[in-house]
């Protein structure tokens, strides 16, 4: 396989939030080119695996690579390596930092020289604090590209200064809306906290690449090469046992009714005259399986078994299966129904014996780890008890992508490509906007039909403002 085919299969994982699958991938691509698109979105997965320091690495040197090449498309490459530093150092709790590089994307966006002196970084105090405010960031839009008086709907703040388009306009409202995260948590910072320093510069000092084995290069990918044991190995084939648990692990999905929980297991050539899975009260064990990120992996290895640990109790004589090429799916029958389980468990890679392990739910679930026979009523019980509703569970059943949700306990900032919508990012301006912008919010989008928004009280509070739509667009009173 070729590099080419390696990185675009990396970016394709990458798009489907199998991180990773990923990243082997994208190695096996880069062992032969810094792609800056490669290592940005090796940079992606390694920050979504909580690789941070692996993450920043890419990052900056996707920067480099993409400046000293000089292509068409370096400029978008920069403009992204600085917002994936941005994300980074959010994750890392540097938020002064995490702003710098927002900023700096910006900058680029609005096509300013890569190089330009533009000072972000010297925002500090005479303690070496962030000194750039909430508010600040929320009005700094002057350079806003595309943009021409109140033009450009709901999605567009109204601004006095028309500047051209660039081509960048929605890396320019990334970057704009990841800032208001960065400041939002600083205003909550301790003055002593190392969230508030600033320790980064624009151009990042070069990482140097990480040493790795040239890929063998064979017009057949079936064709084995001798190794001085002689044994047969395929050439783009790690060493048996070279792939850490957590990336032979499978992307697993799971939704429930109060009488069962359908768990969808993914992975690629699956044989299933081949396959046995075994059902216990609260584990499944599924062999063979293929691993796509460990090509070596045979049937008999233990590579090629997983146990999934579950999250609740279930009735094993109950409980079915199906496979197709692409995926398994359980059907597990629970041993209570009724009581919802706050996650489908875990994947262990390897046999596992049942009664050396517990269902994967919490302490705060005691209710899914009863057997069927204790849900049961005697005869001398005049009711069964009611099991308690699990702590945490979700309220009702789901077949989201993302797994049920607790609405009780809504996590915020996690995941920064899926926090960009519309919506959030107003949510958030209004919230930290002082009353009298908040005013000026109201009266400006109300009275312009949702066409415009601005946050200067002084100029929207003696006129009524005009409704002026996107271009392309008519506005017509309703009769």
């Amino acid at each position: 396989m070729s590099s080419t085919t390696f990185g675009q299969k990396g970016i394709e994982a990458v798009h489907n939030k199998e991180y990773a699958a990923a990243v082997p991938l994208l190695d096996k691509a880069l062992e032969s080119s810094d792609s800056p698109a490669w290592l940005l979105a090796r940079a992606q997965a390694q920050q979504q695996l909580k690789n941070y320091d692996a993450a920043l690495h890419d990052a900056e040197l996707a920067y480099h690579v993409a400046a000293d090449r000089g292509s068409g498309t370096s400029r978008k490459l920069m403009i992204d390596a600085q917002y994936r530093r941005a994300t980074i150092y959010f994750k890392l709790g540097r938020y002064a930092d995490s702003d710098c590089c927002a900023k700096w994307s910006m900058n680029l966006a609005e096509g300013r020289p890569a190089r330009e002196n533009d000072g972000v970084e010297k925002n500090v105090d005479k303690d070496g604090n962030y000194t750039l405010n909430y508010e600040d960031a929320v009005a700094d839009k002057k350079s806003q590209p595309g943009q021409s008086g109140a033009r450009g709907g709901a999605a567009a703040l109204a601004t006095s200064v028309s500047t051209a388009k660039t081509g960048f306009e929605n890396e320019w409202n990334r970057a704009y809306a990841w800032r208001s995260q960065a400041l939002g948590m600083l205003k909550g910072l301790p003055e002593d906290h190392p969230g508030r320093k600033v320790s980064v510069t624009k151009i990042p000092a070069r990482p140097v690449k990480k040493k790795v084995e040239p890929v063998v290069d064979s017009s057949d990918d079936d064709e084995p090469v001798s190794t001085p044991a002689g044994n047969p190995t395929k050439a783009d084939d790690p060493a048996p046992g070279s792939v850490p648990d957590e990336k032979l692990k499978l992307r697993v999905d799971f939704y429930q009714t109060n009488q069962t929980v359908t768990v969808s297991i993914f992975v690629k050539d699956v044989k299933k005259d081949d396959l046995r899975v075994e059902f216990a009260e609260n584990q499944v064990q599924i062999a063979p399986l293929p691993r796509e990120v460990a090509s070596y992996v045979k049937p008999g290895d233990r590579e090629a078994t997983s146990t999934f640990i579950l999250g609740g109790g279930i009735v094993p004589s109950g409980s079915r299966w199906t496979a197709t090429p692409r995926k398994i799916e359980l059907v597990l029958q629970k041993a209570v129904a009724g009581v919802k389980w706050g996650k489908w468990g875990e994947e262990k890679i390897g046999a596992v014996a049942s009664e050396d392990v517990q269902t994967a739910t919490s302490s705060s679930q005691p209710a899914a780890q009863v057997s069927a026979q204790q849900a049961q009523p005697s005869p001398s019980t005049a009711k069964a008890p009611t099991p308690p509703k699990p702590a945490g569970a979700p309220a009702y059943p789901t077949s989201s992508k993302s797994g049920p949700k607790n609405w009780d306990k809504v996590v915020d900032g996690e995941d920064d490509e899926d926090n960009k919508d519309v919506n959030a990012f107003f949510k958030t301006l209004y919230k930290g906007a002082t009353p009298e912008q908040q005013r000026a919010m109201m009266k400006s989008f109300v009275e312009s039909n949702g066409t415009a928004l601005s946050t200067d009280w002084s100029d929207v509070k003696g006129r009524t403002v005009e409704t002026i739509p996107p271009e392309g667009v008519e506005a017509k009173k309703w009769t």
